[in-house]
């Protein structure tokens, strides 16, 4: 028996699940009593209630917010949770702080770094309330909030060496690399291009490689695969663009890249022996979208890897923690490259051998290793 939990909601768009199929069960317990009686004591188990609250798209966006979903998931315990997708930073805010005041959850998970300013503001007002911001952290020190920050820009910094290589794999390839990014000025956006640009910009100094970057183009959205198909194909096309290969931390949108790529490669790409249209993804595992079909598990994948961020990891040690009377007060955890935190997804699931060689796993792996060592810093903002 599937269980679901719904409070009443001041605004955004309500889902609620059950993270797993189990049944309240009632422990009955027969007592014989000295005088042959029989008492019946019932012990029935009442989950625990979490309030997830997510930017729009929410769950379903093929990124950050369906990686963290895989941690809801994984919880140790069976919980009610009851997920909200609000509009917008100050939809939010209206959403926890009504949450909070109903006072029916152990725990708020807010998930995305664009929820930063709506949970210190929450936090301070219901100090009692406990909540879990995954991705950035509050802008005050609160002893009720804890949370999870995400270098994403040092595994960007892989994924830019892999596209310098890509870029210039054999000689009917541009050696051009272009960018389109969902919301320009959106920190975890901007570190991701800063970073990936480093590293593009690493290995083909180190390697003399003669890549060109095309201007950064922005999608101005998290969501519009529309215009990030008119965007993508214009940088993969012959006249415009001619990229052999482009970065897409575009979110939800990479539905559109998907699309350009389809156009790209039944167009200006058919007749070019070795020259595909491939494409780096970011803030989740979205390789599958580049096979064939989207639908099997099969490569070879256009989107080689893809930048990972383990909001599973951190929602489900979160939530545990809080479960567990072991909530981190007023702690940030910080995940990045050193304790795997985030990384490029395994190029050897979806690989084709020619495009990505061993040489290149090679390098990325020297290059994991200069940034976990120190020897080589990332910065995580734009010049």
């Amino acid at each position: 028996m599937v269980q679901s939990f719904v409070a009443n909601s001041p605004g955004g768009t309500i889902l609620s699940s059950r993270s797993g199929i189990i049944s309240s069960v009632i422990i009955v317990i027969i007592v014989f009593s000295a005088v042959g009686g029989i008492v019946f004591l019932s012990n029935q188990y009442v989950p625990s209630n979490i309030a997830v609250v997510v930017l729009d798209p929410g769950f379903g966006d093929r990124s950050m917010a369906d990686q963290a979903y895989i941690g809801l998931e994984e919880v140790d315990v069976v919980v009610n949770y009851d997920i909200r997708v609000a509009t917008d930073s100050a939809n939010a805010l209206v959403i926890m702080e009504s949450i909070a005041a109903a006072e029916q959850h152990d725990l708020i998970v807010a998930i995305g770094n664009g929820l930063t300013d709506s949970v210190t503001e929450a936090a301070g007002t219901y100090p009692y309330q406990k909540f879990a911001l995954i991705g950035g952290e509050p802008t005050l020190a609160l002893n009720n909030v804890a949370s999870a920050t995400f270098a994403q820009h040092e595994a960007a910094f892989l994924a830019g060496s892999i596209a310098a290589f890509l870029a210039t794999g054999n000689v009917n390839r541009s050696g051009i690399v272009g960018i389109i990014g969902s919301v320009q000025g959106d920190p975890t956006v901007e570190g991701l291009i800063a970073g990936f640009i480093q590293g593009l910009e690493h290995a083909n100094t180190t390697y003399n490689l003669n890549v060109r970057l095309l201007p950064i183009g922005y999608v101005d959205s998290f969501n519009d695969s529309t215009t990030a198909d008119t965007m993508a194909y214009n940088m993969f096309s012959l006249p415009q663009g001619n990229a052999t290969v482009v970065f897409a931390p575009v979110r939800a949108s990479i539905i559109g890249v998907r699309t350009a790529m389809e156009r790209a490669n039944s167009t200006y790409f058919s007749d070019i022996t070795g020259r595909e249209p491939f494409v780096i993804a970011a803030e989740g595992n979205q390789d599958y979208l580049g096979n064939p079909d989207i639908n099997v598990a099969t490569g070879p994948s256009w989107i080689v890897t893809s930048v990972v961020p383990r909001f599973d990891i951190a929602v489900t040690r979160l939530i545990n923690a809080t479960l567990w009377f072991e909530f981190p007060s007023g702690v940030t955890n910080p995940y990045n490259l050193a304790n795997l935190g985030v990384d490029i997804s395994d190029l050897e699931q979806f690989r084709n051998t020619e495009w990505v060689t061993d040489y290149m796993l090679n390098v990325t792996i020297d290059y994991r290793t200069a940034i976990q060592n120190g020897s080589i810093s990332v910065g995580s903002t734009l010049p």
